[in-house]
């Protein structure tokens, strides 16, 4: 994980656009969602996934604005509409097969979200989705954000999934056994 921390301090120092997003617990599973994908492959991350693409051999330079994407790489641009980078990966997964889309809470908490799980399952997209879980405490500036946790609602629509920890191999062992399927991985932080 030096590669991805090495990249983080320099992404930071060059003051990336937006802004910046520390990966901190985030960074064994970027770490490991990266190993399990093909390099043919796509992913599409949000704001603090983006470091990942160091992994592939891209220079954090080429990250400082997240709406740029890093094409050479197969990284799609940071959305600034979280829930819609869920049917951003779908429609990639249609046009040029697996992709692997990073997702939160918030996200998964968007309609948009639920949408992209509709026509993932009515078209067999092979995109998977790995979202990231976690508990909030009382200090936490929102509430509850879903009725329902991200793996549930993929069960609904007759999506495979699986939940999982956050340590680094689990995370690329359920990634790799996914990659080209149509999938949901909830993954907890805890």
């Amino acid at each position: 994980m030096t590669m991805l921390s090495d990249a983080e301090t320099r992404l930071q120092a060059l003051g990336p656009v937006p802004f910046g997003l520390p990966l901190g617990r985030l960074a064994p599973v970027v770490e490991g969602a990266f190993a399990g994908m093909k390099k043919s492959d796509w992913i599409v991350p949000g704001p603090r996934e983006r470091v990942g693409a160091v992994l592939r051999g891209c220079p954090p330079e080429r990250l400082v604005h997240a709406h740029a994407g890093a094409k050479p790489y197969k990284v799609a641009p940071a959305s600034s509409a979280p829930g819609a980078r869920a049917l951003h990966a779908v429609g990639l997964a249609l046009a040029d097969g697996p992709v692997l889309c990073f997702l939160g809470m918030a996200s998964a908490a968007s309609g948009s979200f639920a949408e992209a799980l509709n026509v993932a399952a009515l078209s067999g997209a092979p995109v998977v989705f790995l979202v990231t879980v976690q508990q909030l405490d009382d200090a936490a500036p929102v509430g509850r954000q879903i009725a329902a946790s991200p793996a549930t609602l993929a069960e609904a629509f007759g999506i495979a999934t699986a939940r999982i920890g956050a340590d680094s191999e689990t995370v690329r062992a359920a990634v790799a056994a996914a990659r080209g399927k149509l999938a949901v991985i909830e993954v907890a932080l805890g």
